[in-house]
C-alpha cells in the first residue's frame, strides 16, 4: 500500500496489522461518507425538522463524542505529513467535524451519537501514526508543559485559564512523559505509544475546554439551538427564518471544533447570539425573561480575580443584583410591556458583566 511507504510493513508490529485486518483498508475508511448526522431520526410531518431528542449537553456520551472528535482533528492536524497522505486528509477532517456536530446537535438521538463514535474509533490511528509521522511525541509533551510554565509565571496567554487548572494538566503531562520515556528510548513505533498519545490529544481536549466562559458557551449554544427546534417543529417559526441561525452556529461549531483561537470562538458566538436575537419572537415574555434568568445565572458561576480572563468581585454584585430585579418582575408579573422592560434590562447587565472580563 503506497500509504506505508515512508514505513515497510515489517517494521509495523503485529497489532497494527491485526488492527488493519479488523478496520480494514484505510482507503476503503476514507471513502465513508463523512454526514453522520443524517440517519435514523424522523422528521418533524410539519416542519422537516428534526425535534430535540431529550438528551442533554452533560450527557455521557455526548460530552465523550465532543472530546474525542477533537482529539481525531488534532492528530490529523499534526506538521510533516507526506504527500501519499493528502487523498486521506479531507476525510479524516470531515470526519472529525461530523462527530462533533453530531455529538452537539440537540436532535441526536442515542443510536446516532453511537455510531458517531464508533466512526472515531473505527480510523486506525496508531496505524497512520506508525505509517506516516515522525511524530515525537516526549518533545511535543515538553512544548506543551514549557508553554505551560511559562503562562503561571508571566500569565500572557489569552484565553483565561487558572493557575490551577494549568498546574493539573502539567501533572498530567509529567506522568505520561514517564511512561514514555521508557518506550521512546528504543523506538518511537513502540505499539504502546499510541495510547499514552491518544490520551494526551483527549486530555488537551479537556483543557480547552477549562477555558473561563467555556462550559456557558456551550450550555447557552445547546439551549438556543434547543429553542429553534422546538420552535420550528411546532411551527413558530421556519427553516428559512432560521436560515442565519444555523450558519452562525455552524461557524461556531468548526472554530469549537477546530481549537480555534480565544478571540475567533467569541467572535463566533457573538454572532449566535445576534442571529438568535434577531429571531422573530415567540412565546410569552414571562418565558422569555425565565430563560434569560437561566443563562444569566449561568455566569455567576464563572472564574472571579484579576488575572487574565477572570472577572472583578465588583461585576458578580452587579449582575446578581440585576438578575433580582429582574426575578422580581417575573414572580410580580404584569403587563407584557413591563417584562419585555426587564428583559432589556436584564441583557444590558449581562453586557456589562461580560465587558469588565480581565484581558
Amino acid at each position: 500500500m503506497a500509504f506505508f511507504d515512508r514505513r515497510t510493513f515489517a517494521r509495523l508490529p503485529l497489532s497494527a496489522l491485526a488492527a488493519l485486518l479488523l478496520f480494514g483498508s484505510v482507503p476503503a475508511l476514507a471513502q465513508q461518507p463523512a454526514d453522520l448526522t443524517s440517519a435514523s431520526v424522523s422528521p418533524s410531518p410539519v416542519s422537516g425538522v428534526r425535534p430535540p431528542s431529550g438528551i442533554g449537553l452533560q450527557d455521557e456520551d455526548r460530552v465523550r463524542l465532543l472530546r474525542e472528535a477533537r482529539a481525531l482533528y488534532a492528530f490529523n492536524e499534526f506538521p510533516d505529513r507526506p504527500s501519499d497522505y493528502d487523498q486521506f486528509y479531507e476525510s479524516f477532517k470531515m470526519a472529525g467535524f461530523a462527530a462533533f456536530r453530531a455529538a452537539f446537535d440537540p436532535a441526536s438521538k442515542r443510536e446516532e451519537l453511537t455510531a458517531a463514535a464508533q466512526s472515531v474509533h473505527d480510523f486506525p490511528q496508531y496505524e497512520l501514526y506508525a505509517g506516516v509521522y515522525n511524530v515525537p511525541v516526549d518533545t511535543i509533551l515538553f512544548e506543551q508543559e514549557l508553554q505551560l510554565r511559562l503562562y503561571e509565571e508571566f500569565g500572557s496567554e489569552p484565553g483565561q485559564r487558572t493557575e490551577a487548572d494549568a498546574e493539573r494538566f502539567m501533572q498530567h503531562i509529567a506522568l505520561m512523559r514517564d511512561q514514555l520515556y521508557p518506550l521512546v528510548s528504543r523506538d518511537y513505533w513502540n505499539p504502546d505509544v499510541w495510547p499514552i498519545f491518544w490520551t494526551y490529544l483527549n486530555v488537551k481536549a479537556d483543557f480547552e475546554d477549562l477555558r473561563s466562559g467555556r462550559a456557558d458557551l456551550f450550555a447557552q449554544t445547546f439551549r438556543y439551538r434547543t429553542d429553534v427546534l422546538n420552535r420550528t417543529v411546532d411551527g413558530r417559526l421556519s427553516p428559512a427564518q432560521t436560515a442565519g441561525f444555523d450558519a452562525a452556529v455552524r461557524e461556531l461549531e468548526t472554530r469549537l471544533a477546530t481549537f480555534g483561537a480565544p478571540e475567533a470562538i467569541e467572535a463566533a458566538l457573538a454572532g449566535v447570539r445576534a442571529a438568535y436575537a434577531s429571531l422573530p419572537a415567540s412565546g410569552t415574555p414571562a418565558a422569555g425573561l425565565s430563560a434569560d434568568l437561566a443563562a444569566a445565572r449561568a455566569l455567576l458561576d464563572l472564574p472571579r480575580g484579576i488575572r487574565s480572563g477572570q472577572y472583578p468581585a465588583s461585576a458578580f454584585g452587579a449582575l446578581r443584583r440585576a438578575i433580582n430585579e429582574a426575578q422580581r418582575a417575573l414572580e410580580q408579573g404584569g403587563p407584557d410591556a413591563r417584562l419585555a422592560q426587564a428583559r432589556s434590562a436584564l441583557a444590558s447587565a449581562v453586557s456589562a458583566f461580560r465587558a469588565k472580563q480581565k484581558p
